[in-house]
């Protein structure tokens, strides 16, 4: 299935959680950036995401509080080389009580291209029951914030289709 084209300018609506330039490290045998750091980019995109979204390191440290990701769907429209600039965009989707779902779009900066979409779903836990529990309420409000306001772009969001949350409630 191949994604929805989707305009830089579009993009550059959204916020930017995380900006990098690829390493050698990164470079497989194809001459392009191994698939693997894409999933670890995202990952530095999602830490960089939460105090967005009030999830700070003073609120895990007091509250015994984590997240674990529940689902992913990659796409790799355009590839990324060594030494190409990117930055990653965050658009909220909708929520639960205990799960958010939202969706990345990593812009290579350097060739003025979309090169991959990541979609996840993603849960709050308690780290001492290692368990899902409620969103507090003052990020879930935070995240139906972004919600709305990520709601009322003019073009839909580009989700796979096989993962999301069926209605988002408190």
């Amino acid at each position: 299935m191949r994604p929805p084209a989707l305009s830089l300018n579009q993009l550059a609506r959204l916020p930017a959680v995380y900006r990098a330039v690829i390493p050698p490290a990164y470079e497989d045998r194809q001459g392009h950036m191994n698939m693997r750091w894409y999933l670890a980019l995202y990952d530095e995109a999602g830490d960089a995401m939460y105090p967005m979204l009030g999830l700070t390191a003073d609120y895990f440290a007091s509250s015994g509080a984590g997240g674990f990701d529940l689902e992913h769907h990659l796409w790799y429209p355009s590839e990324v080389r060594i030494g190409d600039s990117v930055v990653i965009r965050v658009r909220m989707l909708a929520r639960s009580a205990k799960l958010f779902h939202y969706m990345m779009f990593m812009v290579n900066e350097t060739r003025g291209v979309l090169s991959s979409l990541f979609e996840c779903v993603h849960a709050h836990a308690d780290l001492r029951t290692r368990h899902t529990s409620p969103l507090p309420a003052q990020v879930a409000a935070q995240i139906d914030a972004l919600i709305a306001e990520h709601g009322s772009l003019t073009w839909p969001a580009p989700v796979s289709g096989s993962m999301g949350l069926k209605a988002a409630s408190g």
